[in-house]
């Protein structure tokens, strides 16, 4: 019999998950799995759990909670070095779940679960940032200081909490002076609003960013919006909710595997969700992986 390892965030979801635990633990018992299930207890322990429980053998690792807990999985699975002998699957109840939202997986646990079970392996890209590991999207610029809005706000939940945080970011929004290496061959200089990096379409609770992006295609794409005044952001921004940004004048799309970012000030950044402690917050340097993630989909 397969062997599960459940790595659950019981705050995901303002504490939603954490009610849904014994739930979890009655559908495991009664579909008679070989299971454990682990809680994260502080920052960065999903990639422990996940590390260990590859390295332990388990056959199927699966993050309950939201885009910051898949990732920090996903990241522990891949730097197990046993990423091609595990399968990894998401039950989604974070705030956002931006990366679920690729594959439709449900937003109830007993449909969740049966999609897990029933599902087929899909082979998935993921990049690195220094010593991180980038599971959905990347964020620099304004979205990332919406990102560092939407942490503080503890009272909302999914887009109605982004769009809050995109409001406020708004009010005190600036373009960055960026330099942009792709692929180690084109480079792009000017001012920006923001650079967004997607392995997935969606990020921001909703916001869809790269909406021709493929979790599965080896590229990352590439949303990048010129400066702009706060008259054209008010207007432009509600269209990436449908992905309908692309056509302005301001928005360039491309799609790469390698992608650097130059700046003389410390740049606000943010990746799945999270807010990231750079090492160097002037020179980031983003890498599609080749090696890629069993990633269970329905």
């Amino acid at each position: 019999m397969a062997k599960w390892f459940f790595i659950v965030n019981s705050t995901a979801g303002n504490g939603r998950t954490g009610k849904k635990i014994n739930d979890l633990i009655n559908l495991l018992n009664q579909e008679r799995f070989d299971f454990r299930i682990e809680l994260t207890r502080y920052a960065k322990h999903g990639i422990e759990l996940a590390r260990e429980a590859a390295l332990e053998g388990f056959e199927y690792i699966i993050a309950v909670g939201g885009d910051g807990t898949a990732s920090e999985v996903a990241g522990g699975i891949m730097s197990s070095g046993r990423s091609s002998e595990v399968k990894f699957g998401i039950i989604p109840e974070g705030g956002g779940n931006d990366f679920c939202r690729n594959f439709h997986l449900s937003s109830n646990l007993e449909k969740c679960l049966q999609q897990l079970i029933e599902g087929r392996i899909l082979p998935a890209n993921m990049a690195k940032i220094e010593d991180n590991y980038v599971l959905n999207s990347l964020g620099i610029g304004f979205d990332a200081q919406a990102a560092l809005y939407a942490n503080k706000i503890k009272w909302l939940n999914g887009l109605p909490r982004y769009m809050l945080a995109v409001f406020i970011a708004m009010l005190h929004f600036r373009n960055f002076r960026l330099r942009i290496i792709i692929d180690d061959e084109r480079e792009i200089k000017g001012k920006f609003l923001l650079l967004a990096a997607g392995n997935g379409k969606f990020a921001g609770g909703g916001f869809k960013l790269t909406p021709d992006a493929l979790v599965d295609d080896n590229y990352l794409d590439i949303m990048l919006a010129e400066d702009v005044t706060f008259l054209r952001l008010f207007k432009v921004l509600p269209k990436a909710l449908e992905g309908l940004h692309t056509s302005e004048k301001e928005v360039s799309i491309f799609r790469c595997r390698k992608l650097e970012v130059f700046s003389e000030i410390d740049l606000p950044l943010y990746f799945d969700g999270e807010i990231p402690d750079l090492n160097n917050k002037r020179h980031i340097k983003v890498e599609l992986l080749s090696e890629k993630i069993n990633l269970l989909v329905p």
